[in-house]
């Protein structure tokens, strides 16, 4: 008798007959799986470390072990059922044996074929026996080699790969399931950094009333302990040059990319120069501001150029610097004076295009309309394509720019009901999402909020384009986040 009859030898005779999916079925049953009352039994200790009702003074923790405990049920209630349930990932709290009141997480991946192979995972990853699984039977021998399996033979049996644990779980994955699998190392690393964005709040208010400063601020996304280091820089940069103190009395000074003054006349300093670098831009901003005085002049000369067009600069952008502004302004104004004088404008355009906003940047720089209906031009684009794209683009502007003043303050409300209604900490967007992103994505916040806020409440959220978990413990989501109806 084969090892294959051995499992039952009545129930040989009949399933022989039967189609090989369904041989296959009955084999796994009599012989592999585990049975719903010997699965309980084996996670029995697993239960009695994440049960929800242990955690009744985490909420966040009671949350998601309770769906990642339902989840959970689903996927081994699939094996048991011979169906082929897809891979998933799980977190759970537990609590800290060494630490009273803490605790830790522990993440699960569920991409094993059989209910046993779960299961075993499952005690060896929270360290509890696994006695009363190893002395089950399993009947089934084991091959004396490794079986490669082919994806022709699981396309017609419908039966589990074992080598594809590859397949990513993220294809059908959407804010709530990720929420689940990331907010616990979220908390972990968000109460690791607290001591230091607690060192950013002292230093920054002792800056500020050291230096007299109108505004200390900083670019968005950058890590507290990066933070940290510009800001002790620069306390150290004023305790060793004290004539500064009086150059930066009542300005704004801001972390960003480059070194220089912005045109409203902040002090930028690049987080990542030398503060060699920061003390000879400080040391020249008495010249800067002279620059700064000859700016709305040659801005008036662009607009008197085109009709009264407004020049600007981008609604959301990091600083532009003084002296690269210039140098862009003096190149347009002169190309536009040249193109006036021997072509003149379109007979299309109304007497003034004051309606219209004109954003000019760097010779690389794109010709295109911004999504807040600004026109973006670069300082070395021809007159005659500028002129084109004004008039082929103009209605459309004028319509974007009504859009994005009718947005801004619905934006801004939503933005603070958001807050407090998910019981966020901070929350903030990246630049490059719009108004009109930022809205859908608060909205459909606010409408799943019964149940996210118990995952987000505390927590501190980056809206942007893509989903991390940041060294502080910040959280990034997208704002297009896949939603699932609950």
């Amino acid at each position: 008798m084969t090892p294959l009859q051995s499992c039952h030898p009545f129930k040989w005779h009949i399933i022989t007959s039967r189609a090989p999916r369904q041989l296959l079925y009955e084999i796994k049953n009599s012989c592999r799986n585990l049975s719903s009352a010997q699965v309980t039994t084996a996670l029995r200790p697993f239960y009695f470390l994440v049960h929800p009702d242990l955690f009744g003074q985490h909420p966040r923790a009671q949350h998601v072990n309770d769906a990642s405990l339902k989840l959970l049920n689903s996927h081994l209630d699939s094996l048991i059922n011979h169906e082929k349930p897809r891979p998933v990932s799980l977190q759970f709290y537990i609590k800290n044996k060494k630490m009273q009141g803490s605790l830790n997480t522990v993440a699960l991946n569920l991409n094993k074929p059989s209910a046993r192979d779960i299961v075993h995972r499952i005690l060896n990853e929270f360290d509890l026996p696994t006695k009363y699984v190893d002395n089950l039977p399993e009947s089934l021998h084991e091959p004396d080699r490794k079986i490669k399996w082919h994806q022709p033979f699981h396309g017609g049996s419908s039966t589990f790969n074992p080598e594809d644990e590859l397949y990513s779980a993220r294809l059908r994955e959407n804010l709530y399931s990720w929420l689940i699998k990331n907010m616990g190392e979220a908390e972990r690393r968000l109460a690791v950094s607290e001591p230091i964005r607690q060192d950013i709040v002292r230093l920054r208010h002792s800056l500020i009333e050291e230096l007299n400063l109108s505004q200390l601020s900083w670019q968005r996304g950058l890590g507290t302990t990066h933070l940290r280091g510009c800001l002790q820089g620069l306390k150290a940069l004023t305790m060793h040059h004290q004539e500064i103190k009086e150059i930066l009395q009542g300005r704004a000074v801001h972390f960003g990319n480059e070194t220089g003054v912005s045109l409203e006349g902040h002090v930028v300093l690049s987080t990542s120069e030398v503060r060699n670098q920061w003390l000879k831009v400080i040391c020249k901003l008495p010249e800067e501001d002279s620059m700064i005085q000859r700016i709305p002049d040659m801005q008036r000369a662009v607009s008197n150029a085109l009709r009264e067009i407004q020049v600007t600069h981008r609604k959301y952008q990091p600083f532009v610097l003084v002296e690269h502004y210039i140098q862009h302004l003096r190149r347009l104004v002169t190309s536009l004076g040249d193109y006036r004088g021997r072509e003149g404008f379109p007979k299309s355009w109304p007497e003034k295009l004051s309606s219209l906003q004109l954003v000019v940047e760097s010779a690389a720089g794109p010709l295109m309309l911004s999504p807040t209906g600004q026109i973006l031009a670069p300082s070395s684009c021809p007159p005659w394509l500028l002129v084109n794209f004004i008039t082929e683009n103009m209605d459309q502007a004028e319509k974007m720019i009504a859009e994005y003043e009718s947005i801004r303050d619905q934006e801004k409300d939503l933005y603070e009901k958001c807050k407090e209604d998910l019981g966020l900490e901070f929350l903030e967007k990246d630049d490059s999402v719009m108004p009109n992103m930022m809205i859908e994505c608060l909205e459909r916040l606010l409408d799943s909020g019964y149940r996210l806020s118990p995952l987000l409440s505390g927590a501190r959220i980056w809206i942007t384009h893509y989903y991390a978990v940041m060294v502080d413990g910040e959280v990034c989501i997208p704002w297009n986040w896949d939603q699932e109806k609950f």
